[in-house]
């Protein structure tokens, strides 16, 4: 598994242009753990790792930045979390479209 340093973990943040106490709103962490994060003190794994590993991914694509200014987004972390993970599901429907086996 990657690792993502301090550095990286900052400057996802703030392509975002949103603070560290949002940016971990939005991830569902501490905001003392988003400031370790971004001081290397720990790195995230898990869910957290990949959460980052596609908002990395997204910062190419402008939906996320207009889903980040959406009135939905300052209320609830989860439709953030759904706007993110979206596209995901799109190709696996694609992939797959008779549905679970």
């Amino acid at each position: 598994m990657e690792k993502f340093t301090a550095d990286r973990i900052r400057k996802i943040r703030k392509a975002l242009g949103i603070s560290q106490k949002e940016f971990g709103r939005i991830l569902w962490a501490a905001p003392t753990t988003v400031e370790q994060w971004e001081s290397g003190e720990c790195a995230p794994v898990g869910m957290h790792h990949r959460l980052l590993r596609l908002w990395e991914q997204g910062l190419a694509n402008p939906s996320l930045s207009s889903t980040l200014k959406s009135p939905e987004a300052n209320d609830d972390p989860m439709y953030l979390l759904y706007r993110l993970l979206q596209p995901l599901y799109e190709i696996h429907s694609a992939e797959n479209p008779q549905g679970p086996i």
